[in-house]
């Protein structure tokens, strides 16, 4: 029986990589401890694939080795390098962020060895970087060398580098995650630089990656991706199953968390019931935990009146959510049907499923009875096991419950009309009625605001598309004056952009995929590129040339991003205790969110309650806005939330559990800045 108990808060779950063996339940130490022998036995050059599907632990066994190479090396020289390819999925050109990444760890490692020997692998390193700065990446057949004398250049150093490591006995270990969620030109890239550049003695790699993901980018480019795959990994090594290990997890799952609370028995046994599912992850099963409690927590708080008790809500959320991960269709047709639930209820008392029972005794239409056949004959077993618990009873008892965790779920569903079904929907907006139109006042994108008691004044919009494209069309990505360090130079080198037309059209070809994927809908150009929407899709190095643009051309002023600190004070008009630029509550009507379903931007002003005092525009909401200001990785601080989150505590002005940084060459479609300006 469920029984009633006081709310309590819920912990999430942070799903990293593990590294430790009290954390292993997965036998990775055993794992770990044959492909060493393997990596540490073998002569160089030597490649090895760890392959499994998104989820499943690669990261963590990733860990697991260099752990266990670095403390068996028995005395041989040695370094371990951990490359994450998808950190720098934005960059121009892989093999130089990958070389970067190998001398870092040199420096690190320096103290342990000969000092002479490691500058000399240092120099042959930077010597084949800026050799590597010199070349062409070609999208289809990734690297080469531009004339003969190139060529001579990189082998003359690559047989230099190569003979002090074997006279040495000297090996690098690279380990290269994440590389199935780069685009097929890096994958190619990455992979042609293992396979032509550090084919060399001295050279071992390791790459992890879903073996499916990383052959169908490379069809994309290549007529044989397996071959080409066989070609460079040397030993696949595909991760097992952890069917049947799913109690393990469970009770492993709050101590890597340091948590002394043990997983809600509801949930425990939901995901006890599908533990044969040939689907599951150690991942995805983290991600399930911690949208049942997120969605219970939540639901609580909304009703807080309700007659459940903890365990009916974590048990009703429990179902919904799995249902809707696994099962999506029955769920909808679930929810629509009462006498399908009490077809289930009888089901579950069985050791076969008839469909001629559904074709006679449900009142569904007929392409729903298809849907309902094809479902319990391929997953009858695994349907008993969940219908079969306490809490699938439960939720098939309870039509209302149902219905108000499935409404909660999915906001906006045909049948609550035609049901007319008083429950209350997680998003509920009137947005509509608090914005205002242009026609109503004068909008003015370059209007700046001076902050009181400081030294700069602030754009009162963020950079919009009109403004930007000033930039574009006055030659700015080709005057070098506004891209003077390092990094934006690199960047700019294959990223000059002649329109705005240009720059969103590279962005509808990167990102429509993944778009659609999550929004569901066709990413539009003409659903961000107006002239008075923000200028979206932007790096950082963009958002500084474009300070230096302006300061060009401004004789008074000179002008940059601002700091963290500085939007913050902006934000809050100096009062730390201030959530969000209006107050302490909470307000989805207030700036664009997705609780407002636009899955857009929004010209500037248009949401004039969510001004901050200082009577800035868009501070939270719309666009996330850079800053200057670095994290310990030397990635920029992003500020504001955008039109693509919901829950309130993106949006807080100052909130240290949600900091949000990325790399400066980092773009996306709700990623903007501001300016600040001062007197020169």
């Amino acid at each position: 029986m469920l029984t009633n108990t006081t709310y309590k808060k819920m912990n999430m779950i942070n799903d990293y990589a593990i590294d430790k063996i009290k954390y292993d339940f997965l036998d990775f130490d055993i794992y770990a401890q044959a492909l060493s022998e393997s990596l540490l036995n073998t002569q160089s050059p030597f490649s090895l694939g760890i392959y499994g599907e998104w989820g499943k632990g690669k990261t963590s066994l990733l860990n697991f080795l260099i752990n266990e190479i670095n403390s068996n090396k028995n005395g041989k020289k040695l370094v371990t390098v951990y490359y994450d390819s998808w950190k720098y999925r934005k960059e121009n050109n892989l093999l130089i962020d990958l070389i970067n990444t190998i001398e870092k760890e040199f420096q690190l490692q320096r103290l342990k060895f000969d000092d002479s020997l490691i500058i000399n692998i240092l120099d042959l390193l930077s010597y084949i970087k800026l050799t590597a700065l010199n070349s062409t990446c070609d999208n289809n057949n990734g690297i080469y060398f531009e004339n003969e004398e190139h060529i001579f250049q990189v082998y003359e150093v690559l047989k230099n580098l190569e003979n002090t490591l074997f006279d040495e006995d000297f090996l690098i270990i690279v380990f290269i995650d994440n590389l199935d969620k780069c685009s097929s030109k890096d994958v190619i890239n990455i992979l042609d630089s293992i396979n032509q550049i550090f084919r060399i003695k001295g050279f071992s790699f390791v790459i992890a990656s879903d073996i499916d993901t990383l052959e169908y980018k490379l069809s994309k480019k290549l007529i044989n991706s397996k071959e080409y795959l066989n070609r460079v990994i040397n030993l696949p090594f595909y991760l097992p199953s952890f069917n049947g290990k799913i109690n393990d997890l469970l009770e492993n799952i709050y101590l890597r968390n340091n948590s002394d609370e043990s997983l809600e028995q509801p949930i425990k046994n939901i995901l006890n019931s599908i533990s044969s599912l040939e689907l599951l992850s150690p991942r995805l099963i983290i991600r399930l935990i911690n949208r049942i409690k997120l969605c219970s927590n939540i639901y609580m708080k909304l009703n807080p009146n309700t007659q459940l008790s903890n365990e009916n809500i974590l048990s009703l959320f429990s179902i919904s959510c799995i249902l809707e991960e696994f099962f999506r269709e029955l769920h909808s047709i679930l929810i629509k049907n009462n006498s399908l639930s009490k077809f289930i209820i009888k089901l579950v008392q069985r050791e076969e499923f008839y469909k001629d029972e559904i074709l006679s005794n449900i009142n569904v239409i007929d392409i729903d009875k298809e849907v309902l056949i094809n479902i319990f004959e391929d997953n009858f077993n695994l349907l008993k096991m969940i219908f079969s618990t306490e809490e699938g009873k439960y939720w098939l008892e309870n039509r209302a419950y149902r219905i108000s965790t499935y409404e909660f779920l999915k906001s906006n569903n045909s049948y609550v009309e035609s049901e007319k079904i008083d429950s209350l929907p997680l998003y509920k907006t009137d947005f509509s009625e608090n914005a205002i139109s242009f026609g109503e006042k004068e909008i003015n994108p370059k209007e700046f605001i001076k902050i009181p008691n400081k030294e700069y004044e602030v754009s009162k919009y963020v950079i919009t598309n009109c403004w930007f494209e000033e930039f574009i069309l006055s030659g700015g990505y080709e005057n070098s004056n506004y891209w003077t360090d390092v990094p934006s130079k690199i960047w700019l080198m294959n990223n000059k952009i002649s329109s705005l037309d240009e720059k969103y059209d590279f962005m509808i070809n990167k990102e429509s995929i993944y778009f659609k994927k999550k929004f569901n809908q066709e990413l539009l150009k003409d659903n961000f590129n107006s002239p008075l929407q923000p200028i979206v899709y932007i790096t950082y190095y963009e958002a500084v040339a474009f300070c230096r643009y302006l300061t060009d051309l401004d004789n008074e002023y000179e002008y940059s991003i601002p700091t963290k600190e500085q939007w913050e004070y902006i934000a809050n008009a100096g009062d730390r205790t201030r959530f969000y630029p209006w107050g302490n509550i909470w307000d989805n009507n207030y700036c664009n969110n997705a609780t407002n379903q636009l899955n857009k931007t929004t010209q500037i002003g248009l949401f004039p309650q969510g001004d901050s005092t200082f009577g800035v525009s868009d501070m939270v909401g719309n666009v996330w806005v850079w800053t200057s200001t670095l994290d310990n990785n030397d990635y920029n601080y992003l500020k504001g939330g955008s039109w693509s989150f919901s829950e309130s505590s993106y949006f807080k002005i100052s909130n240290s559990q949600m900091n949000f940084y990325n790399n400066p060459s980092y773009q996306h479609y709700d990623i903007g800045f501001l300016c600040i300006r001062k007197k020169k």
